[in-house]
């Protein structure tokens, strides 16, 4: 066994963070994979190891493959080498392309760790970012596509390096990748005035962020201390690089908005994540009727629901839109899994109809609300021609503070009149009302039955 694959192997084991690939029986797994040589290293990290044990489609996809050695074959044109993998479902050509795209990818590589100040030794980790990502993107890859693979690759690349630096890097670790990308922003504007003094930045800071002025100090001071790396990186223009090459531009001017671009990658990161963990009928349903690709996020002209059914071998339209319905609220409670949103469930427990000119209309309509998670349901009636259009009957048990209450009684007004019988839906986070000592209290009024003449 080659000692500087073992060397290296037992770093990359190091790396794997996701505690369901420790399990006794998975790990002893992976390590006799490492010690047979079984594994390539670019394989040894948590997103490709998940697809080999958890992801069943993809084993099965992955499993189809043999591997010849097919170090000879070269390609002019990138893209046939994962062609030419797909059609004859021979893993050799992969390995062929690796190892056409060597130097570049090295080159790629070195300049990010050159740029980012990182250390020689993260130049390999940099690579094995690049090569489990195209591979995942290669199972999912279409040989009939007009656009070629690497252009996928070079969208979905750039976040999963800055994800890196932010959780492996650097003496300060930042928590999360929200306060990462604050971070990003504050350091990028107070780094490209120099001809301001330091006060003066952090007064331009606070102006064209709005963020408190203690909190740019302190993010300054943090991004000084640390010389945290932030995600600006100008191509040189007379820069030449390998065919086929991927640039390692992430955000190139800060005039574009850094805030709107970091926001842009969390919103995928958070998007991408809740969808590969529902159903990939499902995901496939969302895709297709949106036009949006969950993996490299290419926009494309939706198709009908009809075009889908045929795809999916579906009875017809009615049921891809039954189940795009559900899949929208599958999605939507992965994303409150993951901590992007929040959500409630409104369940129609009771409605009173009246007769007024002959017509039917509603006197009053209930609703049992659940917040997302455990917990027993609220509830809050709507009387649409009373005195108080909302009123809280009971709180839910994780709705002290009513601002569930509150955001459910616009999700009702918005109805209009439909009154659905049950579903999910999901809450930004800036929508539910901001908590503290002062308003910790439901606004909505509660319910009082109204009293009988005896009680009067």
């Amino acid at each position: 066994m080659n000692a500087e694959y073992i060397k290296a192997a037992n770093k990359l084991l190091c790396g794997i963070t996701d505690k369901r690939l420790r399990e006794h029986e998975i790990w002893n797994d992976i390590l006799s994979s490492v010690r047979s040589g079984r594994l390539q290293l670019w394989e040894i990290n948590d997103e490709i190891l998940r697809i080999k044990y958890f992801c069943k489609e993809k084993i099965e996809l992955a499993s189809t493959f043999t591997e010849t050695d097919k170090s000879d074959v070269q390609f002019d044109d990138l893209n046939e080498y994962f062609i030419a993998d797909l059609e004859s479902r021979d893993k050799g050509y992969f390995e062929a392309f690796i190892k056409a795209y060597e130097t570049a990818l090295e080159n790629s590589a070195n300049r990010f760790v050159m740029h980012y100040g990182l250390s020689e030794d993260d130049a390999e980790d940099i690579k094995q970012i690049f090569l489990e990502t195209l591979w995942t993107s290669f199972l999912s890859y279409d040989a009939n596509d007009p656009i070629p693979l690497l252009q996928y690759v070079k969208l979905a690349v750039p976040p999963k390096r800055l994800e890196y630096i932010r959780t492996v890097k650097n003496a300060c670790s930042v928590p999360s990748e929200n306060g990462y990308n604050e971070l990003r922003k504050v350091m990028g504007i107070y780094n490209n005035n120099p001809e301001l003094s330091a006060n003066e930045r952090i007064a331009f800071i606070v102006k064209e962020t709005g963020f408190a002025e203690e909190k740019v100090t302190e993010l300054v001071a943090i991004g000084k201390a640390t010389e945290y790396p932030i995600g600006i990186v100008p191509t040189e223009d007379d820069e030449e690089e390998e065919p086929g090459a991927i640039s390692d531009e992430l955000i190139e001017d800060p005039s574009v908005s850094l805030f709107q671009e970091a926001w842009r990658s969390i919103c995928r990161g958070y998007f991408r994540t809740a969808a590969d963990k529902i159903l990939p009928k499902d995901k496939q349903i969302l895709s297709l009727s949106l036009g949006v690709c969950f993996d490299c996020f290419g926009i494309f002209k939706p198709i009908s629901y009809a075009e889908i059914a045929l795809k999916q071998g579906a009875s017809g339209e009615k049921s891809i839109e039954k189940k795009r319905k559900t899949a929208i609220e599958k999605f939507a409670k992965e994303l409150c899994v993951l901590g992007f949103c929040d959500g409630v469930t409104l369940k129609q427990t009771n409605m009173t109809l009246v007769k007024e000119k002959g017509e039917k209309k509603v006197q009053s309509v209930t609703y049992a609300y659940t917040p997302y998670g455990e917990g027993e349901a609220g509830e809050i009636i709507h009387t649409p021609s009373g005195k108080h259009r909302f009123q809280i009957i009971r709180l839910a048990e994780n709705d002290e503070t009513g601002a569930y209450a509150e955001y459910v009684a616009k999700i009702i007004r918005y109805m209009n009149g439909t009154y659905l019988k049950e579903k999910f839906y999901a809450i930004p986070l800036e929508k539910l009302a901001k908590v503290n000592h002062e308003n910790a209290r439901p606004r909505l009024p509660f319910y009082k039955k109204p009293r009988t003449i005896e009680q009067k």
